[in-house]
């Protein structure tokens, strides 16, 4: 009869690990991403409507930054984290 195969070595799980943290960094880039996009296109609509208030799209570039940018760059942190986790040492 065949033998059992031998469980994944730690390798394996390792690589495992990596790929997960690279998935997860993506999902939550590509989300921030796109939310910050979507809400930074709706405040310039917003603004665009009411002329003479290009100040006042400026002043709330920073608090788009500050909401999604943040978890934007925890997510292509992960990414890269996840990526050295993977290729390993």
């Amino acid at each position: 009869m065949s033998e059992d195969p031998s469980p994944p070595g730690p390798g394996v799980v390792i690589k495992l690990f990596g790929a997960m943290l690279m998935a997860l960094g993506g999902l939550i880039a590509l989300l921030s991403g796109l939310c910050s996009l979507a809400f930074l296109a709706a405040m310039l609509r917003s603004f665009s409507q009411n002329v003479g208030s290009g100040q006042g799209a400026m002043s709330a570039l920073p608090v788009v930054l500050l909401f999604g940018g943040v978890p934007f760059a925890a997510g292509i942190g992960l990414i890269i984290v996840g990526r050295f986790v993977y290729r390993g040492r």
